[in-house]
């Protein structure tokens, strides 16, 4: 009895090793293969809206015809955390109010996009109002629109400001058209 019931153990083992290894294999494809896939762009957006929140700080200062003014800082939200670089192209000011063209790059760990921004910052309440177009990356064509505040004392490091403990802190909303 022994016997058989060893020969039957053995055959079993023998018919569901090859089995599990596929089967393994199997799962190890699927996870690799599917691992990447947050990164892609997802063709099921439409309707939709993605928020990108940033804060950032600038670091050259004052943009000229030749050279833009330079920003750095992170970001999170929809496109994962990341890094915020921008540029400000033009400053226009209009009694309390500064017009700003600016391009904003949003490089999330998920989601990465360049947006041309028109900024219209109120210096007497500290606040913006953000409207734009995403023009490459993830997104593109879509309308943006969003908000910051100026914060006169960041709550992270800085480094390179030259405006000192000044930030920027908000959120871009990239609308998806249906």
């Amino acid at each position: 009895m022994t016997n058989l019931k060893n020969e039957f153990t053995k055959t079993v083992a023998a018919r569901i090793q090859p089995f599990l290894w596929w089967s393994i294999l199997s799962v190890l494809v699927l996870v690799v293969t599917t691992a990447g896939a947050p990164l892609a762009d997802n063709s099921d957006v439409k309707g939709h809206t993605f928020n990108a929140t940033f804060i950032k700080w600038v670091i050259t200062w004052p943009p000229t015809q030749d050279e833009p003014a330079k920003m750095v800082g992170f970001v999170g939200g929809d496109v994962g955390s990341g890094k915020y670089k921008g540029e400000i192209i033009s400053l226009t000011p209009e009694g309390n109010i500064t017009i700003i063209q600016a391009l904003y790059h949003i490089n999330g760990r998920k989601h990465a996009f360049t947006a041309d921004l028109t900024i219209r910052q109120d210096e007497s309440t500290g606040t913006a109002t953000i409207n734009g177009r995403v023009t490459k990356g993830w997104l593109k064509g879509a309308s943006v629109t969003g908000e910051y505040t100026v914060l006169p004392e960041c709550p992270i490091k800085t480094p390179n400001n030259v405006f000192g403990t000044v930030c920027f802190q908000g959120v871009l909303h990239v609308h998806v058209p249906k």
